[in-house]
């Protein structure tokens, strides 16, 4: 989502290592064709092989991709070919294992192996930690570890099957607290900045077809549920949903290959929220119907649809209906190097207590969690391909939304704090009505062969109804990455982030009502390398905040400044 705090540098890190889409470690299973909503007629796959990409050792300043995140979608659907692009490296097993300098151990496990023809398994065990406190501050350490396994067939009846569990335990320690302004002892610094420990077992399930025929009812099914516990409070969160999609593609017009589509995609979803602290619980129910009709050919793609979102709070009387356009397009001219986009949507929104959590570890329990209304969005933009070399997005962005959410410090007396298990220093939600404009702008260039060069910029203009600011989100976001393959063994990538135009509002004191702040601007900068001694088996440096910038995300959550990592990759 938004923005983090120091702790941004472990969860970043650590969900970049597992995460598909990070490029610093991207593990890969099998290559099995995955059916969008405009499906290719009869997709036919082949025996999956269980293939590992050797991940680069990419510099993540607080990891720019997630919590430095422009919200920019990929360029345009052109590639360009270049040396420094991954090597695939077929391999059963990866082994990553790192140190850092804050004592910060890493390692990560994956296994990917073939039960049968058809049916895979995979299994993975990660950890990151760092027990050096802050100076100045109460404790700061944390710990994320993790472990799933998931299995996937491709042969059911024309249909594949894809699902694992997992198992997340996430322990920080609430350091919000500049030790020096108070005299705590250390009882009272317990109970004001107390160890929180985040446990999570969750499943993810799916199921759609591997091929797809004009005249044929095609079905989709997900499911995901997590349980969530061990909150401060004695808190828990049980979450399901459920998504279903049917459709159906006929040849109305038009060549064979591109047949128009229809359908409709039904979800649910269902949280339950709980604190035996207070004995208290809540409950929401949110259900989305979005019937569809989708026609493409070589020069333009068109989904026409309309969302239908039921949510209900089964504790208060509250309960919406609303309608919402779907409507997306784009058009692609000069043989496909030019596509201009543009697009209309909103819709309810239902987050959960781990979504909060995995944003701002530091939230209060015992949070409103309110639904949020999109009222209106639109998308819009032109991506464009030049000589095969640059690629370039301009885009607009707009949101008009009711109950949008901000953090703002939870009102604790320090003296309460002290006597409670409640944290001093953390944060709660409010809400207000905003309209967001944002312009961003993407370019990818290659430069030469060995040397690539990504650059990324956004404005925001966020207007609350009544806040005074839209608290802690940036006005202006930037970033700036280059990848230089000195040689065959050798790659040097270096990563810029910038954030700036954040505001926060403090924390009521005695004889001193709260009052906005603006916070300092982030400046971020990493540089890093990789040596592959083997053609499976490479060696790595980085170093994350050369700038040692002790800038805040969250009011008095400091970043920890410089850090340097070194390890090793192993596929075997």
């Amino acid at each position: 989502m938004k923005k983090i705090v120091f702790l941004a540098i472990t969860l970043a890190f650590v969900q970049g290592l597992f995460a598909q889409h990070n490029e610093e470690v991207t593990i890969e299973g099998s290559y099995r064709p995955k059916v969008n909503k405009v499906n290719k007629i009869v997709l036919k796959p082949d025996t999956p092989e269980q293939t590992f990409v050797m991940p680069e050792s990419k510099v993540k300043v607080l990891d720019n991709e997630h919590r430095f995140s422009l919200n920019i979608e990929k360029l345009s659907p052109l590639s360009y070919n270049s040396k420094n692009a991954p090597g695939e490296n077929v391999a059963k097993n990866f082994l990553m294992a790192a140190f850092g300098s804050r004592i910060s151990p890493v390692f990560l496990y994956r296994h990917n192996s073939n039960l049968s023809k058809n049916f895979g398994l995979s299994v993975g065990i990660k950890h990151y930690s760092s027990w050096l406190d802050m100076k100045d501050y109460a404790p700061s350490g944390f710990m994320n570890n993790a472990f799933e396994i998931g299995i996937s067939d491709n042969d059911l009846a024309g249909y594949q099957l894809d699902g694992k569990v997992y198992y997340k335990n996430d322990v920080y320690h609430y350091y919000g607290i500049k030790t020096k302004e108070w005299l705590w002892d250390q009882v009272s610094l317990d109970h004001a900045a107390p160890q929180q420990t985040y446990n999570t077992i969750g499943t993810h399930w799916r199921f759609a077809p591997i091929t797809m025929s004009t005249g044929t009812l095609t079905h989709s099914v997900g499911l995901d549920y997590h349980y969530l516990f061990g909150v401060v409070g004695s808190g828990w969160e049980h979450f399901a949903k459920l998504d279903y999609d049917l459709g159906y593609a006929e040849n109305l017009w038009g060549r064979k290959d591109n047949p128009q589509k229809m359908g409709v995609a039904v979800s649910a979803q269902y949280g339950l929220v709980g604190f035996e602290e207070v004995q208290g619980k809540y409950n929401r129910l949110l259900v989305k119907m979005n019937p569809y009709f989708e026609m493409k050919d070589d020069f333009y793609r068109l989904h026409l649809g309309v969302r239908m979102d039921v949510g209900t709070k089964f504790n208060s009387s509250d309960a919406l209906f609303r309608v919402y356009p779907d409507l997306t397009g784009s058009l692609f001219v000069l043989d496909n190097a030019l596509e201009f986009y543009a697009g209309l949507n909103g819709g309810l929104k239902s987050y959960t207590y781990r979504d909060l959590v995995e944003e701002n570890p530091f939230v209060a329990t015992r949070l409103k969690m309110d639904i949020t209304n999109v009222k209106l969005g639109f998308d819009g933009g032109v991506r464009t391909n030049i000589l095969n070399t640059v690629d370039v997005h301009v885009g607009v962005r707009y949101r008009h939304t009711d109950n949008d959410y901000f953090f703002n410090p939870r009102i604790v007396s320090a003296y309460n704090a002290m006597i409670e298990d409640r944290p001093y220093n953390s944060f709660d939600l409010v809400y207000d009505e905003t309209k967001q404009v944002s312009v961003l702008g993407n370019v990818r260039w290659l430069v030469m062969d060995d040397l690539t060069v990504d650059a990324g910029f956004t404005y925001n203009k966020c207007d609350p109804a009544k806040e005074e600011h839209a608290w802690y989100r940036p006005t202006t976001e930037g970033n700036l990455n280059a990848v230089y393959q000195l040689n065959e063994a050798l790659s040097i990538n270096a990563t810029f982030c910038y954030q700036g135009g954040r505001w926060a509002k403090t924390r009521p004191t005695l004889g001193e009502a709260a009052k906005s702040v603006k916070l300092k601007d982030a400046f971020d900068l990493g540089l890093g390398a990789e040596y592959k001694l083997k053609e499976r088996f490479s060696v790595f440096v980085k170093a994350e905040n050369l700038l040692n910038q002790k800038y805040p995300y969250y009011l008095d959550y400091p970043v920890m400044g410089i850090e340097a990592f070194a390890g090793l990759k192993l596929a075997f």
